[in-house]
């Protein structure tokens, strides 16, 4: 197991977490200051709007891997 300490750092609301996702998303809910620029947002929101548009269904996971495997073997 790993240990990770940040000084001067504020404390986390868990100590345990099941995934990396779960440590992100916990991070992200203690940037108090937080605040998605109007380009930034603009630029998300057109990708949404991508997205929700596509008329494929994009890969699968298996294949997004197994692309991924290709690309650095």
């Amino acid at each position: 197991m790993t240990t990770i300490t940040v000084k001067n750092g504020r404390k986390l609301s868990k100590t345990n977490f099941d995934s990396w996702e779960e440590v992100q998303a916990e991070l992200i809910l203690m940037q108090e200051d937080f605040e998605l620029g109007k380009e930034h947002a603009k630029i998300l929101k057109e990708r949404e709007n991508e997205a929700d548009n596509a008329v494929d269904d994009g890969y699968s996971w298996e294949e997004l891997k197994a692309d991924f495997r290709r690309k650095n073997a």
